[in-house]
């Protein structure tokens, strides 16, 4: 006699109804639990395909719109290496070759410019938002002891608002955009986790996890040959599951040793298969670079939950303290709503593993925050789950946090698009020793490990001198060669200075302050690009009354390199100084460019000699030789300038009188119109714009306290002159209609000044196609809160407020 199918077991979730008690009991099924199937809705399915569309766009927008970086030029250049030249060299590094090996097949397709390997990253980003949507989906699953797969109201709700959290974060973004290891790694540990919680789920309601087991075993393969650091990924997964065998209660079916031993096996699989590697990498991890450090913990909780939200961005949105509130109760909040479920217990321990790790070993510093990337997926799982503490507004909160999110994307994205500094800038640095270097006369100087590989990425054709990693006091190099070839007859030096990790003694930049004369200095990101001269041919005149500042230091004698220069290129002077008494007071030296309104045009300010020979160490009789370099600004309008030079106290800023006031005069010197174009990345601009003003370009503007150029942060009191400088860039072609002086107005309150974009120096009728042209201008503030208004016809743009006091 054939038996009858037993009926399905069907869920109303329209009009919940009492049950009796027999009714209430879960029905049988050999081990485990026969569970409702729960299927997502056409619904859910059209907004996941919209989350990951957006993914996708900004994971692939301006893949390679920022400069491949250090590390990423290290990466580039193990590609054209064989598989085992890659092993080789990976041993010797601090990372396994796993990515490495994945990314050589994936450029043998699609080549090795920096989308291509980019790409690899951005794909791996986005696989990851859907597996944090899958996690998602077991947070409805009942705790524990309940018997039955019973889901919280919304979960498809809930898996998709983590979804989209993972998708806008700019944390997991950002490495979604670097050719390293790290998302591929986050990926992996996201794996790992959904593989184990399906192991778990399977085990409770009698399921098999033949796929859920293979996995598990691949993706802790693939993560351990990706980083040193996913044992501790492993390790948080046991215990997970052991808490989870544990705990478990008769009614979730027999609690079995031959699953705890399955779940051993697949462990002990992963690690057989890594296996070969294993000595190397204890080796490399015994021997893990330092250069970590220990926070207090309240610096501590700000560092890692602005890390999880905004990752490495350098412009965050204000106030900064409401958003990192946010970034802690959320998660907080949503532990609480899944105290009582089956998979929190998971999420906490995905969380808090790398935030034990790092504070363990002192690892909270801008080279190591990255290693909490893989906690990311989980911070948006539990800040996705705080909703539920809502009950009966769970949508409204949904909806809130929705709406958060993009705000946060909305007010951050979009500088870091637009930002070339976003990562180190040497594609920048490299189009500007291409536009202003001559291979037979200039040197690029690379002081950290590294930088080699990623300057052939952009070569521009000067001769490199990379430093050795072993140095020694005397000079930048470790024998003495070093300093010899960078003391050749050379006509500028254009060095790249990485962190201070790269230098910790500055041996590098105190020789060049030395030997050389120090000239522009530019941040790109954590590069700094410093364009030093050299002394080649100064003439030298002693003055006829050596001047006197404040009766304690005399100025005897002037070299410079000649009475012109142009706009944009490096001005050399050494100022000879002598001791009048012992000193124990320490002065800075500022060399100015003044125009004919007295507007400061260009400034260098700095202790003598670079700070390698402070004031207050001086005595009575010692003579020191001052070099200066000075870049007279790209832009600086033709027509004559007058130098002076000023002594003032480093602390109180107190200037050292003079017989004829607070300065003395040093000569003048002829501004010649500009040779070549420069890369407008590289100049110094407080605020980037590229704003189209009437008949030109608004490439930016600096704002300061007068005098203040120096410390642009200053606070502006009322009563005190505000200083702007404007850069304007002229059309290319010039139009026919082409004025011969255009005047623009800005407002400060009710203060207003008109004025040609010049200052009247240069009048636009004389200005070239594309050029870029400079402005100063000086207001009094009179406190009005109001930000600052430039209007050029009838076009208007509010700048950012004055620094206040």
């Amino acid at each position: 006699m054939r038996s009858r199918r037993p009926p399905r077991l069907r869920h109303d979730f329209r009009k919940p109804r009492p049950l009796s008690p027999a009714s209430a009991q879960p029905q049988q099924s050999g081990r485990g639990v026969t569970a409702p199937k729960w299927s997502e809705s056409t619904t859910e399915k059209v907004l996941l395909i919209a989350i990951l569309l957006l993914a996708a766009g900004l994971r692939f927008y301006a893949l390679d719109g920022t400069s491949l970086w250090s590390d990423e030029g290290n990466t580039w250049a193990l590609m054209p290496r064989s598989f085992g030249e890659i092993a080789a060299a990976a041993a010797a590094d601090i990372h396994p070759p796993g990515y490495y090996w994945l990314l050589k097949i994936w450029t043998s397709l699609l080549g090795t410019d920096a989308s291509a390997l980019r790409s690899l990253s951005a794909i791996a980003g986005l696989c990851l938002v859907y597996v944090v949507y899958r996690i998602g989906r077991f947070g409805g699953v009942g705790p524990l002891g309940s018997g039955v797969k019973a889901r919280l109201p919304n979960v498809g709700g809930f898996a998709l608002l983590a979804a989209l959290l993972a998708a806008v974060n700019p944390f997991q973004l950002y490495y979604s955009q670097e050719a390293r290891m790290y998302m591929l790694l986050t990926l992996e540990s996201a794996l790992l986790f959904w593989a184990l919680l399906a192991i778990m789920d399977a085990q409770r309601s009698g399921r098999g996890y033949r796929l859920a087991g293979v996995g598990f075993v691949l993706s802790a393969v693939a993560g351990l040959w990706t980083h040193y650091s996913f044992p501790a990924l492993l390790l948080a997964a046991a215990l997970t599951y052991l808490v989870f065998w544990f705990q478990r209660r008769p009614i979730d079916g027999p609690r079995s040793n031959v699953d705890l031993l399955r779940f051993g096996a697949l462990n002990l699989v992963a690690l057989f298969v890594y296996l070969p590697w294993f000595p190397t990498a204890v080796d490399r991890v015994l021997n893990w670079p330092k250069g970590g450090q220990r926070l207090p913990l309240l610096d501590l909780v700000a560092t890692v939950f602005s890390t999880l939200l905004f990752g490495p961005l350098r412009q965050l949105p204000d106030p900064l303290w409401l958003w990192l509130a946010a970034a802690v109760l959320l998660p907080l909040l949503g532990l609480i709503a899944l105290r009582r479920r089956f998979i929190w217990m998971t999420l906490l321990l995905w969380l808090l593993t790398p935030l034990v790790l790092m504070a363990g070993l002192g690892l909270f510093s801008d080279a190591f925050l990255k290693f909490l990337l893989v906690a990311s997926p989980a911070w948006c799982l539990l800040a996705a789950a705080a909703p539920w503490m809502l009950p009966g507004r769970v949508l409204w909160g949904q909806g809130l946090i929705v709406a958060t999110a993009l705000l946060l994307a909305l007010t951050t994205l979009p500088a870091y698009y637009a930002d070339p500094t976003a990562r180190d800038n040497y594609a920048g640095v490299a189009a500007y020793v291409a536009a202003v270097g001559d291979p037979a006369a200039d040197l690029v100087l690379l002081n950290a490990p590294g930088q080699q590989e990623v300057w052939r990425y952009y070569d521009p054709g000067l001769p490199i001198l990379a430093l050795p990693r072993e140095r020694s006091a005397r000079s930048p190099g470790d024998d003495g060669r070093t300093g010899r070839r960078a003391a050749r007859p050379w006509t500028r030096l254009c060095a790249l200075l990485a962190t201070d990790e790269a230098d910790p003694e500055t041996l590098v930049e105190g020789w060049l302050d030395q030997h050389a004369f120090k000239g522009l200095e530019s941040w790109q990101g954590n590069l700094r690009f410093v364009v030093y001269g050299m002394n080649n041919d100064l003439a030298c005149s002693p003055l006829e009354s050596p001047i006197e500042f404040g009766g304690q230091i005399a100025l005897t004698e002037t070299c410079r390199a000649s009475q012109s220069i142009a706009a944009g290129d490096l001005f050399l002077t050494t100022l000879r100084w002598q001791a009048l008494a012992d000193l124990e007071q320490r002065y800075k030296v500022s060399l100015q460019l003044l125009d004919a309104r007295n507007q400061v045009i260009a400034q260098r300010d700095s202790e003598p000699a670079g700070g390698s020979a402070p004031t207050d160490g001086w005595q009575t009789g010692d003579e020191i030789d001052d070099n200066h370099g000075v870049v007279i600004p790209p832009g600086t309008p033709p027509g004559d300038y007058r130098w002076v030079v000023v002594l003032y106290d480093a602390q109180s800023g107190e200037r050292l009188r003079t017989p004829v006031g607070d300065f003395a005069e040093l000569g003048s010197l002829k501004v010649l119109p500009m040779q070549r174009a420069l890369p407008l990345d590289l100049l110094p601009i407080q605020k980037r714009l590229m704003r189209p003003l009437g008949a030109v370009t608004l490439v930016g503007y600096d704002a300061y306290k007068q005098g203040m150029g120096h410390a642009p942060e200053t606070p502006i009191a009322p009563g005190d002159v505000a200083h702007f400088t404007f850069y304007w860039q002229a059309p290319d072609p010039l139009p026919a209609d082409w004025p011969t002086d255009l005047t623009f107005q800005i407002q400060v309150g009710d203060q207003q000044l008109t004025a040609p974009l010049a200052g009247g120096a240069f009048p636009t009728g004389a200005w070239r196609p594309g050029e870029l042209v400079r402005g100063e201008f000086d207001l009094r503030f009179d406190g009005d809160p109001r930000r600052p208004l430039l209007r050029m016809g009838i076009q208007e743009y509010r700048l950012d407020a004055l620094p206040g006091p």
